[in-house]
């Protein structure tokens, strides 16, 4: 688990996971997400189980959506 506020996240890059700071992500990475994060990205999930994203800061909306796989939405 990462720390609260961390602004490090593990990507893909050449088939390696490397940890970069969050500015630093690119349209195309593979990221890592794990319990806490706090990442500035819209994105497509490929593989996950029981994902809950606090968009509070975007919507105005408290609560934590349910995030699903592109498989499972199509």
């Amino acid at each position: 688990m990462l720390e609260e506020g961390s602004k490090i996240s593990k990507i893909m890059r050449d088939s390696k996971e490397v940890p970069i700071h969050r500015n630093n992500i690119v349209v195309g990475d593979i990221i890592k997400i794990e319990t806490g994060m706090n990442i500035p990205v819209d994105g497509i999930i490929l593989e996950g189980n029981g994902v809950l994203a606090d968009e509070s800061s975007m919507t105005g909306e408290s609560d934590h959506l349910f995030k699903e796989t592109l498989e499972k939405c199509v």
